[in-house]
């Protein structure tokens, strides 16, 4: 249950903090990113994970002791960065030598069926969600340190996710098309397949 919430307000927090900046609201968002932690720290805790559980509480602890500064503020920033940036190593990583590229391990958890030609097409995509995510992260703070908090929360919180929701279709009516005959699955179908793969199953 305390799961379902945990990943119900994560996916809801893009258009929240839209919601909360645009009505100029930021101490809102903080206080929840703090139940966000809180809940998680809870979570890790009931799952016996004591040290990452008690580090975010001491986290949490720490942002609501500085809650009245005026400067926690810029603590909205980083949320947004910091997942472009880790989804940017995620892929990066893995295209260092001796590393199987992150697509190419989807595809083996998928069951898919392998070839030559299909290695180098996933080679190629997980370059070129890297540089994507690269991309989007420079953008993001660059738009923090040189624009407007309304330019950069609409940017990061509403356009960032439409265009990797763009890159998704684009790219899945391309490999249809490129691969024609052997990918069967609908776009719905295949996303539902993505969603279900647990991260500990991507390991090299």
């Amino acid at each position: 249950m305390l799961s379902k919430i945990l990943i119900t307000l994560m996916l809801a927090y893009p258009i929240v903090a839209y919601i909360v900046l645009w009505l100029k609201q930021p101490q809102i968002i903080i206080a929840y990113l703090m139940l966000i932690f809180f809940l998680l720290a809870i979570e890790k805790c009931r799952n016996k994970h004591w040290y990452s559980g008690l580090t975010l509480l001491l986290f949490v602890g720490l942002i609501a002791y500085f809650m009245q500064q005026s400067y926690v503020q810029y603590l909205l920033y980083f949320p947004p960065i910091l997942i472009l940036s880790g989804l940017f190593i995620l892929f990066s990583q893995s295209l260092l030598s001796g590393q199987t590229p992150l697509i190419t391990r989807y595809a083996h958890i998928l069951g898919d069926n392998l070839k030559e030609q299909h290695l180098r097409y996933n080679r190629s995509l997980t370059v070129a969600w890297s540089v994507f995510f690269l991309l989007m992260a420079l953008t993001s703070i660059l738009l923090a340190i040189f624009s407007t908090i309304d330019t950069w929360s609409l940017f990061t919180h509403v356009i960032s996710y439409l265009l990797i929701g763009s890159f998704f279709v684009i790219e899945f009516i391309y490999r249809k098309r490129h691969f024609a005959g052997e990918i069967e699955d609908s776009f719905f179908q295949f996303i539902r397949k993505i969603i279900k793969i647990r991260p500990h199953n991507l390991s090299k």
